[in-house]
């Protein structure tokens, strides 16, 4: 807490992401939930309210939900597969961010990685679970908004990942060896030319007068 009144930072501004589409997960939780009960919304009534309702996703009612009553067995199947991807790619984009985007820790004294570690097991239990009441349509939503938000971390992570972490270590490299700047051969080769440069020149040995010349 120190840490953070010094550099006026609040641990807490990681959630504005999140509250940023809120809004939206709200809005459409309650419009596919009115088109289940042909509910108009707004310009959403009448013949768009008809063909919203009979909108179909492989086979399953974008307004039906798993507990849903008289939900068949395809909205059932297509349900339980957007929850397996939703929490895979949770549990993918959670576990990408400590392996490759977070700094090397101590992990018996680091209580933000025991907080990580947590959150990498818990998040996709909790999705599986609650992932039944959601409609499909708002699984559509949270399944495409965690396969975007995977890709762009792997992007950033890749680009211009965190200073101290295994990405960057990697990054550094890869910089290395494209520049050509091998650190021991570098020092080896300054080493030889500088023994070259300051290595005493030999004289010139005097030739041997020949017999023509012995004579005169």
């Amino acid at each position: 807490m120190k840490l953070y009144k010094e550099h006026k930072t609040n641990p807490l501004a990681s959630c504005l992401p999140i509250l940023a589409q809120a809004p939206i997960f709200f809005s459409l939780f309650t419009v596919l939930n009115g088109i289940a009960k042909l509910k108009p919304h707004g310009p959403l009534k009448d013949s768009l309210l008809q063909s919203a309702h009979a909108a179909k996703f492989f086979g399953a009612n974008l307004s039906s939900s798993f507990l849903s009553l008289h939900t068949d067995s395809a909205t059932k199947i297509v349900t339980v597969g957007l929850i397996v991807f939703m929490s895979a790619t949770t549990f993918t984009t959670q576990r990408q961010l400590m392996t490759k985007g977070m700094p090397k820790m101590d992990a018996s004294n680091n209580m933000m990685l025991q907080q990580q570690k947590i959150m990498l097991y818990v998040f996709p239990i909790i999705f599986a679970i609650s992932g039944v009441n959601f409609p499909v349509g708002v699984l559509i939503y949270w399944s495409t908004t965690n396969l975007w938000t995977l890709g762009q971390q792997f992007y950033v992570i890749k680009r211009n990942p965190t200073p101290g972490s295994p990405a960057y270590e990697e990054l550094q490299k890869k910089k290395a060896a494209k520049a050509g700047a091998n650190p021991e051969l570098s020092t080896g080769s300054e080493s030889s030319t500088t023994v070259v440069e300051d290595a005493p020149r030999q004289r010139q040995q005097p030739t041997r007068p020949t017999k023509k010349k012995k004579k005169k």
